[in-house]
């Protein structure tokens, strides 16, 4: 039974990069490939993954948040209609966006209009805000999944860094034309409005110059990292 031949080439299906430190076995040596994590005699891919607790260490000393909570009934602030208490709540605010009409159907033109105005080039990159993150940007570990009601997270000795300021957008023109805005974490100047539910119930934010300069033009406050 003849035996099948050798195909020539790398063990890889992609050519060695020009940037990597590290060249590619090809088919000739006699080193074999790097054994993969999962397969190795500590039997990592029966016991799990391994837990590791981790931080956030900010590139710059100031961020800016964005979050439809606590901004008030857009319709009032915004087209100057008449108040609606109810739309206190971010849920019923997305729900009558969601809704339509005449009155958000107005809201787009001067969302679109604001945007223009930002004269905004390139990309901005943004990031999900969840309410445990103030604590590895202040240098804490966080065990689990949520602390305990209570529960003090644990500290690194050796991190003297100083936590930084975390601004919060007011003005409801940039707030919603940034959350309706952002696909994947990326927001383009070209980006069309979604004035949708899984758009407007975001909570993010960036470290971006331009966004920090927006926020202060149009008005911003800074908030308490840990309460």
């Amino acid at each position: 039974m003849s035996q099948p031949q050798k195909q020539p080439g790398n063990f890889f299906p992609f050519s060695p990069s020009r940037y990597s430190a590290t060249a590619q076995p090809s088919a000739s040596s006699s080193t074999p490939p790097p054994t993969s994590p999962r397969s190795s005699s500590l039997g990592g891919s029966r016991l799990g993954p391994t837990k590791m607790d981790w931080r956030i260490i900010p590139v710059t000393s100031l961020l800016v948040r964005f979050d439809l909570d606590g901004l008030g009934d857009p319709f009032y602030r915004v087209l100057g209609k008449r108040l609606t208490v109810d739309y206190g709540d971010p849920e019923a605010v997305t729900k009558a966006i969601e809704a339509g009409g005449a009155d958000v159907e107005e809201m787009a033109v001067r969302l679109d209009a604001a945007w223009d105005d930002y004269k905004l080039q390139g990309a901005v990159l943004l990031y999900r805000w969840t309410k445990d993150l103030r604590y590895p940007l202040t240098g804490r570990i966080i065990s689990g999944d949520e602390l305990e009601e209570g529960e003090t997270p644990d500290t690194y000795e050796d991190d003297k860094r100083k936590p930084p300021t975390i601004l919060r957008a007011l003005d409801l023109l940039l707030v919603v034309n940034v959350l309706a805005r952002t696909r994947a974490n990326i927001i383009l100047k070209n980006a069309p409005l979604a004035l949708e539910r899984q758009y407007l119930g975001q909570s993010l934010f960036t470290d971006d110059a331009r966004m920090i300069s927006l926020a202060h033009a149009t008005g911003c406050v800074e908030e308490a990292l840990l309460k």
